[in-house]
């Protein structure tokens, strides 16, 4: 065919996949319309458009995919899609961060839920490389007043190092992996902590039942100053979301309340 064949072939394809995501949260939004209007929480279909809580609460920083140069078919999906706006905001997280060469948000969720501020949102991206990949992935954030020290909590198993790897989620020069007293936690959750102190304080017994009791959900936790995530790699179901934010509710709440105030307030 030939490279002008060729070329051909990939706008089509390119033009057809950013199509199935259009089509596809197009969908989503009026599913989680309905589903915030329910709960008496705010939606935003697209990314550009939120102006919640992260707004105000959050320092913006550059988002890492705007650093990057950006080829034809990401300079369309940027027009068509937008950039993210969250990934600037949640720029102390490193849970997904880096994934893809550009990135986006959509069908955000925000409101209180169980006596917390909630925020859920889909990220969109697409990895422009020689391996030319794009998915969609479910996020759920929890606001806490907290400086809450930066700490990565995953299960453990094949599955789960899959997802740290694809995310080239690896620990950096000053994280260590935290051990504690109990087998069966140290068994079935991987923490890694910044601070090997700081994740003892917050990983107390009761957290560790906690989490033990939720350890078949399969969870990915990430802490850091202003919130905690729960990350994915596939995008979640409206019961999936109510039990994420289920979880991290019942989470804050085996959190000492002295680590939930901010610095000073102690």
């Amino acid at each position: 065919m030939g490279a002008e064949g060729d070329l051909i072939l990939d706008v089509v394809w390119s033009g057809a996949q950013m199509l199935y995501f259009k089509f596809k949260n197009a969908g989503r939004a009026k599913a989680f319309t309905a589903m915030a209007n329910a709960h008496n929480m705010q939606f935003w279909a697209k990314g550009r458009d939120y102006d919640g809580c992260l707004t105000g609460t959050m320092p913006s920083q550059q988002a890492g995919t705007s650093q990057k140069r950006m080829s034809m078919k990401a300079k369309g999906a940027r027009r068509l899609f937008g950039e993210s706006q969250l990934a600037s905001r949640l720029c102390n997280f490193r849970t997904n961060t880096w994934r893809g060469d550009w990135q986006t948000n959509c069908n955000i969720m925000e409101g209180p839920w169980k006596g917390h501020t909630m925020t859920t949102f889909d990220t969109l991206w697409f990895d422009f490389g020689t391996t030319d990949q794009e998915g969609e992935y479910t996020s759920v954030f929890s606001h806490c007043a907290g400086d809450l020290p930066h700490m990565i909590i995953t299960p453990t198993g094949f599955l789960s190092a899959l997802k740290r790897a694809d995310e080239t989620q690896f620990m950096g020069l000053h994280s260590h992996k935290v051990k504690y007293e109990s087998d069966a936690f140290n068994h079935a959750w991987r923490v890694v902590a910044d601070d090997e102190r700081a994740a003892y304080a917050i990983i107390s017994q009761n957290m560790m039942d906690y989490l033990l009791e939720h350890n078949d959900e399969k969870w990915h936790i990430e802490m850091a100053a202003g919130g905690i995530m729960i990350s994915t790699i596939y995008t979640l179901n409206q019961a999936k979301i109510e039990q994420a934010m289920d979880f991290l509710a019942g989470l804050i709440e085996h959190i000492d309340a002295d680590l939930l105030q901010p610095t000073g307030q102690g």
